[in-house]
């Protein structure tokens, strides 16, 4: 049985759908064509609102690579199921993959120890945090506990992401969707990309290393990162090193991607 999904939000004050993979209908009986353009908030229980709200907050002003938040999401029969979700901020998008909530699960225990942190909606409105890793757990929860519902009028940094989502059922993993800032970051527009392998981007020497790791959240559904140098061009040998990370759901693997620095290496001393 399918126990994963893929949605995407905009980062406006709604949390507006833009996004939803297939399998969102086994699981909770929605289509995606009846939640493309619909306000995330109306699928979240009542009283899980106001804390995902803050956290939507959060994750566009930190913009958090990998937060994850259990709490309770609305089926089309109107009951409610709870569910983890990793958010990956991307730019002008949140791209959110989804589980069922399995509190003894091995893939529960690994999506814990490698994303950034963990959130619980606790019945009555309460929020937990079960685990930081990458900030002190009391700046995390000053940072929440003062995060004012998202107002959209908030100046901050955009650091530029692009999303990809392949297909894990072939083994070249063939792109099926990309967000536009592609074209902005390694200078390829979407319909350039889409239905090629990811391995037609990836320097060679780097092959090895990613499949390692898309293979590895493909089997235990966890947050791998990732670091390789993207190929914009073979013949001239122009590539862009490029970091993120790459997650995993029944119906597609997903790939949040920035630029990382280029590495330079200190001249060498000459000695008489």
């Amino acid at each position: 049985m399918k126990n994963s999904w893929i949605v995407i939000y905009d980062n406006s004050a709604s949390t507006t759908i833009v996004f939803v993979s297939d399998t969102i209908t086994e699981v909770c009986g929605w289509t995606p064509e009846e939640l493309l353009g619909q306000p995330g908030s109306e699928l979240i229980h009542p009283e899980d609102q106001l804390n995902l709200l803050k956290m939507h907050t959060v994750n566009i002003v930190k913009e958090r690579m990998a937060t994850m938040v259990s709490y309770r999401f609305l089926r089309k029969d109107r009951s409610y199921i709870t569910v983890e979700s990793v958010i990956n901020y991307c730019y002008n998008l949140l791209i959110v993959t989804n589980y069922i909530y399995d509190e003894n699960g091995l893939d529960h225990r690994m999506r814990v120890n490698t994303v950034d942190e963990v959130f619980i909606c606790q019945p009555g409105g309460a929020l937990k945090l079960a685990g930081a890793w990458n900030e002190r757990k009391e700046n995390v929860l000053k940072i929440i506990k003062t995060a004012q519902r998202w107002g959209g009028n908030m100046s901050f940094s955009s650091e530029k992401r692009f999303c990809l989502i392949l297909n894990r059922f072939t083994d070249l993993l063939h792109i099926v969707y990309a967000t536009d800032i592609i074209q902005e970051l390694v200078s390829l527009p979407i319909s350039e990309v889409i239905g090629q392998s990811i391995f037609n981007f990836v320097n060679e020497h780097d092959i090895p290393a990613l499949k390692a790791h898309i293979d590895m959240a493909k089997e235990h559904s966890l947050v791998a990162r990732l670091r390789f140098d993207w190929v914009i061009d073979r013949k001239s040998s122009l590539s862009e090193p490029m970091e993120g990370i790459v997650t995993s759901t029944d119906d597609g693997i997903v790939m949040v991607l920035r630029l990382s620095p280029r590495l330079i290496m200190p001249k060498s001393k000459k000695y008489c």
